[in-house]
């Protein structure tokens, strides 16, 4: 089972909206998948009780339950699981990020937001594990605002993600219906970034389609 954690030293930055979107969309291209929220604000569960599909299933955990949770969710036939953590680099973040295959750093293209992945990107590296900055919620038309964002975040010593993700009314319009954007507005630039965003982590990064995980 492959596993992907999202985490942030800053608030704000768009982690559990591209969490829940991650899950809806490698689930709608076959990837049986399972989002473990550690964030006490439970954001995500709250997200998903207003959501009639039963997957990607959505469970609220602790920390020390986060062993046990993979676990159980590989016995029951996930493929994929998404941890979604509190916005801190803390003991939450640690653990989840040391059992990833992979860490996303959400980061919008500010130099607020992009002093505040220094930590994160410590906690990454004292883990050994790699770590990819998303670059989030763009303003729709910047160019040279994100070459400099992208320069700096590579500057961490951490990946920048090819895929950038726009600020999009969509992820708020399909938010309370508990629905992902791919779903809200299928043929959306949001879902067509969202989709492209997966394809990079998943396909490129950690080899993780259908088809490598069924054969």
């Amino acid at each position: 089972m492959q596993i992907i954690t999202l985490a942030a030293q800053k608030g704000g930055v768009g982690k559990t909206t591209l969490a829940v979107n991650l899950a809806v969309s490698a689930q709608a291209s076959g990837i049986k998948t399972v989002l473990f929220d550690l964030d006490p604000q439970e954001s995500a569960t709250a997200w998903s009780e207003r959501r009639e599909a039963e997957l990607p299933h959505v469970e609220p955990i602790s920390a020390r339950r986060l062993d046990q949770a993979i676990s159980a969710a590989e016995a029951n036939g996930f493929e994929l699981t998404i941890i979604d953590t509190p916005p801190a680099a803390g003991t939450e973040a640690a653990a989840a990020a040391q059992r990833a295959g992979i860490v996303v750093i959400p980061c919008r293209p500010s130099l607020i937001d992009l002093d505040a992945i220094k930590r994160t990107a410590q906690l990454i590296t004292s883990t050994g594990r790699t770590g990819v900055v998303v670059l989030n919620a763009a303003p729709p038309t910047a160019t040279t605002l994100l070459e400099d964002a992208r320069t700096l975040a590579e500057a961490t010593g951490l990946k920048v993600s090819r895929a950038v993700l726009r600020e999009r009314s969509a992820y708020r319009a399909a938010w309370p219906y508990g629905l992902g954007v791919i779903e809200y507005e299928p043929k959306g630039k949001a879902a067509l970034e969202i989709a492209a965003l997966q394809k990079h982590l998943l396909d490129d990064l950690m080899n993780c389609t259908p088809a490598s995980l069924k054969g």
